[in-house]
């Protein structure tokens, strides 16, 4: 029998967001699963990629993908709204590291216009051509933090017959273990990490920025849905009353207001209700407890908004 493997400077991971070319994603990686979000995967010379996009250009979980990606690929189809959208999330989390893909519809030069006053400024711009698109990703090098308390974000979970409640996620910081003892949130039960799986090959630890399956005793599936953290217990806050940081989006027209939204941070989605708010504050609550970090971003959504439904990104003070 082999033994289990030390992830530990063994293989480099990337997570990829790939935006309105759902065709370029089957391109560059090969189908793992689809729901409302479609994941592919990759193993190229020494990097694992993990490729994501909302199935039907879906808003909630384009949230959610953007909130958790290393890098992102994003076709410019023509001046839309959901293009808007996806830039404007993508600038609210600071991501510097994509590629602009040109089309017969809009070239680099207009990309360059659109995108000169956000994060987007620092993206590739090139045509679409797959194996250019891999050998730019390859290059990439986001920051890992392999030091803090682990922390893993769960975006499936299932049972397997003769193995018991399995997650797939991503390693968000630390290095998770197997037989490690974390904390589930926003569930707050104490799990127990049975074994660790990356690319079907059994591993005993894995760290920050890998793409994981993990057997998990001590939690059901249905406590351990999309957007949960397995994590140390004081690496995550929960709350279901936040009072944060805010800076309204330029492109979202209506009044930030009292009322029912939606905020996104990490894999969750949460209905929230805004009780207070103003050009630099939002205050607002939740049914269900919110985890979070105080490095998170959060995404404030209007989904019933007729033009852009990005109201801002919010922020814990600190």
């Amino acid at each position: 029998m082999i033994p289990p493997r030390k992830a530990r400077g063994f293989m480099k991971h990337l997570t990829v967001g790939v935006f309105h070319d759902d065709a370029l994603c089957r391109e560059l990686g090969k189908k793992n699963s689809e729901s409302d979000i479609a994941m592919f995967s990759r193993k190229l010379d020494d990097r694992i990629f993990t490729f994501m996009y909302p199935v039907e250009d879906k808003l909630t979980p384009k949230s959610q993908i953007i909130s958790s990606i290393d890098a992102a690929v994003v076709e410019f189809p023509g001046i839309t709204r959901e293009l808007g959208e996806t830039a404007v999330m993508l600038d609210a989390i600071a991501l510097s590291n994509g590629i602009a893909v040109t089309s017969p519809y809009v070239t680099s030069d207009q990309i360059t216009a659109i995108t000169k006053n956000t994060s987007l400024k620092s993206f590739a711009v090139g045509e679409r051509d797959t194996i250019g698109i891999l050998q730019t990703l390859k290059s990439f090098q986001p920051r890992r933090d392999t030091a803090s308390s682990t922390i893993v974000v769960v975006d499936h979970s299932f049972s397997v017959k003769g193995v018991g409640e399995v997650i797939l996620g991503f390693v968000r910081k630390g290095v998770v273990r197997k037989y490690d003892k974390l904390t589930l949130l926003p569930a707050n039960k104490e799990v127990i990490v049975r074994s660790i799986q990356m690319q079907d090959e059994d591993y005993d630890e894995a760290e920050a920025g890998s793409r994981v399956g993990l057997a998990i005793k001590g939690a059901t599936v249905d406590e351990m849905k999309r957007g949960s953290l397995l994590c140390a217990s004081d690496a995550v806050k929960t709350s279901t009353d936040l009072n944060l940081s805010f800076k309204k989006s330029p492109f979202y027209s209506d009044d930030v207001r009292e009322g029912v939204f939606h905020a996104t941070v990490g894999m969750q989605t949460v209905p929230i209700t805004i009780t207070e708010a103003s050009s630099t504050l939002i205050q607002f609550a939740s049914e269900k407890p919110i985890a979070y970090t105080t490095q998170d971003a959060f995404l404030i959504l209007d989904l019933n908004a007729t033009k852009t439904r990005i109201m801002g990104r919010a922020s814990p003070q600190t």
